[in-house]
């Protein structure tokens, strides 16, 4: 039988995770591994609000794995995770390269994306600047206060 790699998105019960979260992952890793997977890596991604309800749940705790199976593992592994209560929906997929590299790429493109989102917060004014860009003057600095002295007001404003 030709083994493959895959990557699985699981949603959990997030009352579950949050109680029991190595519990609740463990009935995860038992599904793969009573199908014969091979769990490569793991990650806990984090609690979200899910953009519509699924089956009495508004939000769920979102689980990352990458393992190795054979072909025939994956209809077991969905049969049983539709079973398992505390899952609360779940993706797989084949990967088209080994984990390892996918891994890699993933990770870069997360730091790229990050390095551009802190890029545009800096460019918004947003986040910890540099001294490059022009810095409000506070009251308490040189200057003084806002008179109003220099306002220039046209002949023709009436009080």
């Amino acid at each position: 039988m030709k083994v493959r790699d895959y990557e699985a998105m699981f949603l959990l019960d997030n009352a579950a995770a949050v109680a029991d979260f190595d519990g609740t992952t463990a009935v995860v890793d038992q599904i793969l591994g009573k199908a014969g997977a091979t769990i490569v890596q793991k990650e806990k991604w984090d609690e979200r609000k899910l953009a519509y309800e699924i089956r009495g749940h508004k939000r769920a705790t979102y689980y990352l794995t990458y393992f190795r199976a054979p072909n025939d593992a994956v209809a077991k592994i969905r049969a049983d995770a539709a079973l398992a209560d505390k899952i609360v929906r779940h993706l797989i997929l084949v990967l088209d390269e080994p984990i390892e590299i996918h891994v890699k790429k993933r990770a870069e493109e997360r730091e790229r994306l990050a390095e551009e989102s802190r890029k545009a917060s800096l460019a918004a004014g947003w986040g910890a600047g540099g001294e490059d860009r022009p810095r409000r003057r506070r009251d308490d600095e040189e200057g003084g206060d806002f008179d109003g002295a220099d306002i220039i007001v046209p002949p023709d404003v009436v009080e």
